[in-house]
């Protein structure tokens, strides 16, 4: 079953394959800036939104992963956050719109006989692309 997908990386659970995040965590903030007065209180004047941010904690366990390695998994989200690739961010078939991989987060718990990661926490944190800087 098809949870979402980023670019090339489909978030999906079945038989064979468990790549799923444990969460969304989303943030959406807002630009002010902050001028003095002069014997007075500040003044705080609205400037723009600021850019949105998604994280998504994700377990890969090398049973789960149909055939390929933890490490392919991690070099992939590597390459996509080196190259600088803008993908659409799908999730539960809804567009949330352009992202790019902004940074990847890796702790491996578990290693294999001989060296190899069988269980690792990624935590992916997307940035929102924006094309256009016109607001809607």
């Amino acid at each position: 079953m098809k949870i979402g997908a980023f670019g090339d990386i489909v978030f999906e659970v079945s038989d064979e394959v468990v790549r799923t995040f444990k969460e969304f965590q989303k943030s959406t903030p807002s630009r002010w800036a902050v001028h003095g007065v002069m014997g007075g209180y500040p003044k705080a004047e609205f400037i723009g939104p600021g850019q949105k941010s998604i994280t998504l904690p994700v377990t890969l366990n090398a049973l789960f992963l149909g055939g390929r390695t933890i490490e392919e998994e991690v070099e992939l989200l590597e390459e996509m956050a080196d190259s600088g690739q803008v993908s659409t961010l799908v999730i539960a078939e809804r567009i949330c719109g352009k992202y790019y991989l902004d940074d990847v987060s890796q702790t491996t718990s578990h290693f294999g006989g001989k060296g190899e990661a069988t269980v690792c926490e990624i935590t992916l944190s997307l940035k929102h692309y924006a094309e256009d800087v016109a607001l809607p």
